[in-house]
């Protein structure tokens, strides 16, 4: 019997752990997007990617705005538990971006949380929300009843 995570055959501990995980950082970077939407705050981060080179130089507000959605959209989403892979995914894209791009040379700790942000995104990319979630309740299998015993 395969069990999921987001079906009711998951014991409830690790849906717990999960849901905790999920709502930390998922609210986390919901902080980190929506701060971007004010200033100087904005300025500051509009003018960061489009020092960031090749390809963002070439369309830097569409890529400041889609790292955004990312953080603000895509942490909302996964602290809910909806649409949890496609939003690990747009968080995966924008946190790798931010390591390679913004902090390798800066050292591990200047890269430490989006190092962190992209190792979760992928956990739940690759695994799933848990069934305390929207993505678990809209689309977890129920329990399949054990079939009786023969005495």
């Amino acid at each position: 019997m395969k069990e999921s995570c987001s079906d009711t055959r998951c014991p409830i501990s690790a849906s717990l752990g999960l849901l905790v995980l999920r709502v930390v950082v998922g609210v986390s970077l919901a902080m980190h997007g929506y701060s971007k939407l004010h200033e100087p705050v904005k300025s500051q981060f509009f003018d960061l990617v489009k020092s960031m080179g090749a390809p963002f130089a070439s369309a830097p507000q569409a890529f400041a705005w889609a790292a955004i959605a990312a953080e603000l959209g895509g942490g909302i989403l996964l602290a809910l538990g909806l649409l949890s892979r496609v939003a690990a995914f747009f968080i995966m894209c924008t946190m790798l971006t931010a390591v390679f791009k913004m902090h390798w040379g800066q050292g591990y700790p200047a890269m430490e949380p989006a190092a962190v942000y992209a190792a979760v995104a992928v956990a739940f990319l690759l695994g799933n929300p848990g069934r305390i979630s929207v993505d678990g309740m809209l689309f977890g299998k129920k329990a399949e009843p054990e079939p009786p015993e023969d005495h």
